[in-house]
């Protein structure tokens, strides 16, 4: 991938391989594929801005065991870099979870997927706007290929449905989330080199508790607020300990051995995930458009991950 020499990683040096770090990246989509759906499942009984402040909670406590001492440890480098570990706390963390929770109280599933399935052409925009780099051809073709697999598993192989599309406002803030973790997957890429993966996620998911601590505390006195039931405490255990602590820490390992432009294809296969569990957890047939787009989907995949590689072999021929 078109990294430069002075473009570093959130974490040590990366000692593992692409191949790891890519079984990783499925992980982290497959457990990223219930938040929405836990968002959506619980959005009768808990507000938006309490579930994203609780949300954070439980992802601190469960990180706090793992990544205090590294974040202790690492106090002087973050110190310097606070202003962008700040930015990178509020955007893919803060806005991504608390918009993508607002979108999905009007938002439909299907247009939901739609937009967080553009975070990886977002990302690739990002890319050259914010970081000057032009995409090798292969990855902006397999970009292409896996936004198409979006389109076809969530419309179901019919045309019409993608064209019958009505949007609303919960679209607009599901579109501000999905441009929060873009920019937050291009931006990791400017943080410092020896930064704890875990200490560094326990210190933004606090920015992010931080700065949503003012909103969840105005939601309450306007007077929303939620029954504490074995469901609800479920959902937040869920999107705080698995799609916050164990997901985002896997995709912040994927980046650092990958990149964030092959990183955030991954991101495609979250819709995909999502369709597999309605067909074990709720019945639902598999048909021949999921095979179709999953086909696409991995067809993108594979030409982002090997315009990595002959990047990759081009700079060791002709130097950086």
């Amino acid at each position: 991938m078109p990294f430069s020499p002075l473009v570093v990683s959130p974490m040590p040096e990366s000692s593992i391989s692409r191949t790891t770090a890519y079984l990783l990246l499925i992980v982290a989509m497959a457990i990223a594929a219930g938040n929405p759906v836990v968002g959506r499942a619980v959005i009768e009984d808990v507000p938006p801005m309490a579930l994203t402040f609780w949300r954070f909670v439980a992802a601190a406590i469960a990180l706090l065991p793992f990544g205090a001492a590294a974040m202790w440890r690492d106090r002087a480098l973050l110190r310097r870099h606070a202003p962008l570990i700040g930015v990178l706390g509020v955007l893919g963390v803060g806005v991504y979870n608390a918009f993508l929770y607002l979108g999905v109280q009007t938002t439909t599933a299907i247009n939901a997927s739609l937009i967080v399935g553009a975070v990886p052409v977002a990302a690739a925009l990002l890319t050259v706007v914010m970081l000057r780099e032009t995409p090798h051809w292969r990855r902006a073709v397999g970009v292409a290929l896996g936004f198409l697999g979006i389109v076809v598993t969530i419309a179901r192989g019919d045309l019409s449905v993608v064209l019958d599309l009505a949007f609303v406002l919960g679209d607009l803030l599901m579109l501000i989330s999905a441009l929060g973790f873009a920019s937050y997957s291009v931006l990791l890429r400017k943080l410092p080199r020896g930064l704890h993966p875990v200490g560094f996620m326990l210190i933004i998911d606090l920015v992010a508790l931080a700065g949503t601590t003012p909103f969840y505390a105005a939601e309450v006195a306007m007077g929303h607020r939620f029954d504490v039931t074995p469901d609800v405490i479920g959902a937040i255990l869920y999107v705080g300990v698995m799609a916050t602590a164990v997901s985002f820490s896997l995709y912040n390992v994927g980046v650092a051995a990958v990149g964030s432009p092959t990183a955030s294809q991954f991101v495609y296969l979250a819709p995909v995930f999502t369709s597999l569990m309605a067909v074990v957890f709720l019945g639902e047939n598999l048909r021949l458009y999921h095979g179709a787009g999953i086909a696409l989907i991995f067809a993108g995949i594979y030409l982002s991950t090997t315009a990595d590689r002959r990047q990759s072999a081009n700079r060791e021929t002709t130097g950086p």
